[in-house]
Formats: structure tokens, C-alpha cells, sequence
């Protein structure tokens, strides 16, 4: 099954032929949709302003069904079911939030592997900014920061707010750690993540760093690997709480909302709105009543359940699917490691040990999304900017590499030094078996 349509930029361009009519004959909304209040928009001008702003967006999402059209349908479906009860404000922002993402990602899907490779560079950078800054935050220390909960002071949180936001993007951004610095920094980035005393990212690191592993190393390390990620999630869960952290309760709760519209969702945004509405009858923490209802759901694929229902858990399912085949195919074709250069050519030669372990980049961007699948159960990953962008590049480049790729034998170990890889013709995704 196909989930990319080249043809959708072509068909979208023709909304201009029923633009041109609609803009000239508005049909007030609430004439059709049953819960848009009268008066929505203006008949003179908001009306035709409106169609714009549609034609608009059908545009850009046939340029985003080039790249995915389960994630386009997915965007389509949201606006409809914003349309049903007349956009509120809040459907309206995700929606063009919604729509610019899927922009970018249309438009990470055609860079160029060095272009990839300098966007993993600048991750890097971003990875380790907010790493010393955690690091800084383990002895007490938060520049920058007004207020801190004393609950958890000593645990780092960069700029990110949030020990559980900063470990979930550490532990995105460890496997293109891995790739471009080698072992030691993917450790520290682990450590720093373990750090956080917060479950989800630490699990999700310890997933992403068996990814790395898995192909670059024989069985006994990977067992260590293994271990040593199952006895940190042990350690963490312990301190933390195995209850975690009241997501059961909350999740109980929306289950029972959910019965209301199962099949549509409340739409697009709406859990926020449940949740302030809930805190506001229930939440009394002068009279004992200290539960409340999160603003995020802290799972994904339940609050896309929650919000556009069995059609967006569906349409979200297809997305996934298509992610897990292009993953598929670059792990089967994919280098196990690249040569044991140095990236500097001044490195001085007694530190090589530095960059041991690196790995090709389209490795990084199959264990990013690895990291992603598992992190977003327990955490909102997709209502974090800088964790939403990371995921939404990785899944760019996967697809572009698993599209340039031919399937070869995985190297059953990495590649010695003396090895160079035959000259060949490059191409505009070439797979990065050696460093440039």
C-alpha cells in the first residue's frame, strides 16, 4: 500500500475553480453547519475571507499528501470536525499549527543528505545547550529560571520547564548523539536523562540506545545494553512512582467522556477544554478534592482518541504504519556503522576513543522514531515544539532514505578501519555509509 500521492500537489492547484465561484456567491455557514452561530462569519467579507483561508489550506495539504496522505486526511478530518461546531478558537489555532508542521515536514522530505546532515548538526547543538544546562541543574543551580517546584529541585530541565519535557527530548536527541559524537556523549546524554527521576524518558532512551546498538555490536553487548537500560528504568520507576504518577486516574476519567462521541472525537483541541471545564466544577483543594484532570493527556493515541475519535485514531494508525515500512527498509539496508574517522581532521590522535560508536545517520532517524513510538504513550510529545519538530524530521528522512535505499545485508559488525567504501555515483538521498 502506497501512502505517498505525487499527484496531490497537481490536483490541488484546481481549487482555484471552485474558489473563484465560492468567492463570489457566499453561502453563510450557518445556513449549513447546524452548530455555527449566526452572524459566523460575516455574510460581506468574512464569508469569501473564509473560502481563501480554505483554498489556502487544501493547497498545502496536497503538497503534504505528496508526503503522506494518511497525515493530510488526518489534518482534513480535524477541520471537519472543528467545522461541526463552528471552529472554536482553539480548533482554529491547532489547525493552522497543524498545518504549518505538515509544511515543514512535506519540505524535509526534499532536502539533501548533506542538508540532512547539517540539521542533524544543529539538533546536536540543541541536545547539548540544553545538556549543560541540565547538567548545571543537577547541583541546584537554574539560570534563567524564576520559579522552581521543590519537588524538583536538583533534577535538569534546561529551558524546557519540565524534568519529564527535558528528558523526553534528551532522550529523543540521543541517537543523533550516537551518530555524530559517538558513544561516550550518547552515555552522558543517557545519564543526564536518568537523571530526571521521570519514567517515560528514561525508558524511551534506554529503547533508543538498544536501537543504536542492535545492529553495531554482537550479543553479549547488546545484552548489556539491555541490561543496563532495564536496571536504570527498575531504579527510576522505583523512586519515582509505579503508579505513574496519577496518568491512571485521569486516563479512567476521559474513558467515560469519551462514550459521548466515540466515533468523531469532541475535536480537535478540546481535551484542554474538558479538562479546565472539569478542574473548574471538581478541583477543591480547600475542601479535600485535590484531583485534577491534566491539560494534556500525557498519552498520545488516547487524546487523539479523545479528540478526533475512531476516524483519527485510524487515520493517525496509517501514519504510524507508514513510518514503521520506511523504518522497515532503511534497517534492513542501512550500514551498521560508518568508518572510525575523525569528524575533525585536527583531532588530536589520543582521542579517538572520543568518537567511538558512531553510526550512519539514517540509523539515528529509525531509533529517533523508536524513541518517539515508545515516549509518546506516557507522555505528550506531539504538544512539545522542540520534541514535535525532531520527530517530524526524522520521519522525513526515513522516508527519503528508505525511497533511495536498496536492501542490503546489515554488516554483522562494524567495519574496520583499513575498509573504504567503493566510489559510486552519488545521488540526491544517497545512503551515508562513511562520513563526508
Amino acid at each position: 500500500m502506497r501512502f505517498e500521492w505525487p499527484e496531490a500537489a497537481r490536483w490541488s492547484r484546481r481549487i482555484w475553480i471552485g474558489l473563484l465561484a465560492a468567492v463570489a456567491a457566499p453561502i453563510p455557514l450557518w445556513f449549513v453547519l447546524p452548530h455555527v452561530p449566526a452572524g459566523f462569519p460575516a455574510i460581506e467579507r468574512g464569508v469569501p475571507i473564509f473560502f481563501v483561508l480554505c483554498a489556502a489550506s487544501l493547497v498545502v495539504l496536497g503538497r503534504v499528501a505528496c508526503v503522506s496522505w494518511p497525515f493530510a486526511a488526518l489534518i482534513l478530518w480535524a477541520a471537519i470536525r472543528g467545522a461541526w461546531h463552528g471552529f472554536p478558537p482553539r480548533t482554529l489555532q491547532l489547525l493552522t499549527l497543524l498545518l504549518f508542521a505538515g509544511l515543514l515536514y512535506a519540505l524535509a522530505r526534499e532536502l539533501t543528505d548533506q542538508e540532512a546532515r547539517w540539521a542533524a548538526w544543529a539538533a546536536l547543538f540543541g541536545v547539548g545547550w540544553e545538556g549543560a544546562l541540565g547538567a548545571v541543574n543537577v547541583f541546584g543551580v537554574y539560570p534563567w529560571m524564576t520559579w522552581v517546584s521543590p519537588e524538583h529541585i536538583g533534577k535538569p530541565m534546561g529551558l524546557l520547564t519540565h524534568p519529564n519535557y527535558w528528558g523526553s527530548w534528551m532522550a529523543l536527541g540521543l541517537p543523533v548523539v550516537w551518530a555524530l559524537a559517538g558513544v561516550p556523549a550518547a552515555a552522558l546524554v543517557f545519564l543526564l536523562t536518568v537523571k530526571t527521576i521521570s519514567g517515560g524518558p528514561v525508558i524511551s532512551a534506554a529503547v533508543g540506545a538498544l536501537v543504536m546498538a542492535w545492529p553495531l555490536f554482537g550479543q553479549r553487548v547488546r545484552l548489556a545494553v539491555a541490561g543496563l537500560g532495564a536496571g536504570a528504568i527498575a531504579l527510576v520507576m522505583t523512586l519515582h512512582e509505579w503508579r505513574l504518577s496519577g496518568r491512571r486516574e485521569v486516563w479512567a476519567v476521559a474513558f467515560e467522556e469519551m462514550r459521548k462521541w466515540p466515533l468523531t472525537g469532541q475535536g480537535l483541541g478540546e481535551w484542554r477544554s474538558w479538562a479546565e471545564q472539569y478542574n473548574q466544577a471538581f478541583y477543591r483543594p480547600q475542601e479535600g478534592k485535590t484531583f485534577f484532570i491534566t491539560l494534556q493527556a500525557h498519552s498520545e493515541p488516547l487524546q487523539l482518541a479523545f479528540e478526533l475519535g475512531v476516524v483519527g485514531l485510524l487515520l493517525g494508525g496509517l501514519w504510524i504504519w507508514q513510518g514503521f515500512g520506511a523504518s522497515r527498509r532503511v534497517w534492513q539496508a542501512a550500514p551498521a556503522a560508518i568508518l572510525p574517522r575523525p569528524v575533525w581532521p585536527r583531532l588530536p590522535a589520543a582521542a579517538p576513543w572520543l568518537l567511538w560508536g558512531r553510526a550512519p545517520l539514517e540509523r539515528a532517524w529509525v531509533a529517533v522514531l523508536a524513541v518517539a513510538l515508545v515516549n509518546m504513550l506516557g507522555s505528550p510529545v506531539f504538544h512539545l515544539p522542540a520534541q514535535a519538530s525532531l520527530i517530524l524530521f526524522a520521519l522525513a528522512r526515513t522516508q527519503a532514505d528508505a525511497e533511495a535505499l536498496t536492501v542490503t545485508p546489515i554488516p554483522s559488525k562494524p567495519a574496520p578501519a583499513r575498509m573504504r567504501p567503493r566510489a559510486r555515483k552519488e545521488s540526491r538521498h544517497e545512503p551515508q555509509s562513511a562520513p563526508r
